[in-house]
């Protein structure tokens, strides 16, 4: 009875060990190993994970313990659920992941060699025509980077990656408050661009050298009903607090610049509203959609009208008077 008791525990011990880790074989070769990664995209301004929400596919990237590209992990299975995990069979060791969002479509491939390549030569690098002008709509990129994270062969090793969202949404509302409409707002007079060269990173979510590139709206339209004005919605990446971004509105016809001001100070005047003990830049960061709308008095658009316009973002009324400074 003694013997056969004992044996029973040496094979629940065996079955224990072979649950728990994947180290080693009976050979002692190193196998792979299930990891398994969460995604958490909680640097927001609400400060709960949207990545659900926001992830529309995912590319895992391996580097090995001397930072050299190993393989990617790739997962198109969106819409993801709240509980989404990614599975990566790696063997036990050293390694550091590079996570990407959003790549499909609007950026140019990404090419790493494996064994040579490291974190910094992953370029993401946003589609644009050889005049430098982006005007699709982009889909939501977010970013994330574990480094030196040990894979330790445990049964269900799960490690969460923080993300981050590179782009940004950009809403233009001309809204007429006259009688009848009689600033006569037409969206197809005027030209509107933002010049930024943010549309180049590296593996992580670093800014790169890049040409200025003008973002054009994706979607622009007339609204109807008695007193008019125009929708405007563009896309752009990643906005910093200390670069000279602009916002430019021009007259089509004439070519006459009606507004050109410094991005990041236009949208800035909403963080002592929204989080006053962010920095600049974590505004910049954890906020990614602006609704600014411009409120005309029935004057025609012109450059002096724009100096006096109200002008609320986000809901918060500010007054912007330091046009093409």
């Amino acid at each position: 009875m003694k013997e056969r008791l004992n044996t029973l525990f040496l094979s629940l011990v065996g079955l224990l060990f072979f649950a728990t880790s994947c180290e080693k074989t009976l050979y002692d070769d190193l196998q792979p190993c299930d990891l398994w990664v969460e995604f958490n995209y909680d640097y927001n301004m609400q400060y709960v994970n949207r990545f659900e929400k926001e992830a529309q596919d995912v590319q895992l990237f391996v580097f090995d313990e001397n930072g050299k590209f190993l393989t990617v992990f790739s997962d198109k299975s969106a819409p993801y659920m709240a509980d989404f995990k990614m599975k990566l069979s790696l063997v036990p060791g050293k390694y550091t992941l590079l996570a990407y969002s959003g790549l499909d479509g609007n950026y140019a491939a990404v090419k790493l060699t494996p064994g040579t390549s490291t974190p910094e030569d992953l370029k993401v690098l946003v589609n644009r025509t050889a005049e430098n002008i982006v005007d699709k709509k982009l889909k939501p990129l977010l970013n994330g980077l574990i480094e030196k994270i040990d894979v330790t062969g445990l049964y269900g090793q799960t490690i969460k990656m923080p993300m981050k969202k590179l782009t940004n949404q950009i809403r233009l509302v001309f809204q007429d408050l006259s009688k009848g409409g009689a600033s006569n707002i037409d969206v197809n007079n005027y030209d509107l661009e933002i010049t930024a060269s943010n549309g180049a990173y590296n593996g992580k979510g670093e800014s790169l050298s890049d040409p200025l590139l003008h973002y054009l709206p994706y979607f622009k339209e007339n609204l109807k009903g008695e007193t008019g004005g125009a929708v405007i919605e563009f896309n752009t990446l990643r906005l910093f607090a200390n670069k000279n971004y602009r916002l430019i509105i021009r007259e089509k016809a004439t070519g006459e610049e009606l507004f050109n001001v410094r991005l990041a100070d236009l949208l800035l005047q909403t963080k002592f509203y929204e989080n006053n003990a962010l920095s600049e830049q974590e505004y910049l960061d954890r906020q990614d959609r602006y609704v600014l709308v411009f409120a005309f008095d029935g004057r025609p658009m012109t450059k002096e009208t724009f100096l006096s316009v109200a002008v609320w973002i986000n809901g918060w009324l500010v007054r912007e008077q330091n046009v093409n400074n």
